[in-house]
């Protein structure tokens, strides 16, 4: 999908809450107590920025707008390299699951009754999203303190998660071995500590702008290239 440059997701991570406050840290599966890791990651599953300092009962879009990567989303995604499609400027984008607003610089898929052109556009719009989900996974396969419930204090557990993403980078960068053993011990844990699914994101406003660039897209891709169906059953 053009100008697509990475992904945005969130993943909790389980801890040992506090003793005031803990109901913060329950999430919507009911399961305590996570740290909320919201991760943006670049085709070659490396971690651009990652923000961790909420718990686990806040929505994925709260923890946006209160991340680096919005505040600073001039300076974090490149505004340069436009492409001119059907004579719009179409800017580099990270793409989001309907939990995220739709942003100029952030694009998300159609929701609703769907037309098979805004169909086809979510199934390419979900492969591009896969970059992200395929980072989580071996984040937590290397590092199991990530995986299960770990004891250090909560309060360091911010520390903790981000100095696993930084390592993560690193051995990526190195294309360091990944043993499928590990891909199954995150699928264990993930029936432990099920990953909670986000309410869809109403937005009472969006920007006409950012409407403007996924009609585009949408009409781009449906010229340019095969249709294709979700393989979810609505």
């Amino acid at each position: 999908m053009e100008q697509l440059i990475g992904a945005i997701d969130g993943t909790h991570i389980p801890i040992l809450p506090p003793k005031i406050g803990y109901r913060d840290f329950v999430n919507r599966k009911g399961w305590r107590h996570p740290w909320v890791l919201q991760g943006y990651v670049d085709n070659n599953y490396i971690f651009r920025n990652v923000t961790i300092k909420h718990p686990g009962s806040v929505h994925d879009a709260t923890v946006l707008k209160d991340s680096s990567l919005y505040k600073n989303n001039e300076q974090l995604i490149p505004k340069h390299n436009y492409i001119s499609i059907n004579g719009k400027e179409i800017p580099l984008m990270i793409a989001g699951d309907p939990a995220y607003p739709l942003l100029p610089w952030l694009l998300k898929g159609y929701t609703g009754s769907l037309t098979p052109e805004q169909e086809s556009f979510n199934t390419y719009h979900s492969s591009a999203r896969i970059c992200v989900e395929n980072s989580f996974g071996p984040l937590k396969g290397r590092w199991r303190c990530l995986l299960k419930r770990c004891d250090i204090n909560y309060k360091f557990m911010p520390q903790v998660i981000s100095a696993c993403c930084v390592l993560h980078n690193i051995v990526e960068q190195f294309k360091d071995n990944y043993h499928a053993s590990w891909t199954m011990e995150v699928n264990e844990g993930n029936i432990c500590y099920a990953q909670p699914s986000q309410r869809e994101l109403s937005q009472d406003t969006i920007n006409t702008n950012s409407k403007e660039i996924r009609e585009i897209l949408k009409e781009h891709m449906a010229m340019n290239y095969p249709l294709r169906k979700s393989s979810f059953t609505r």
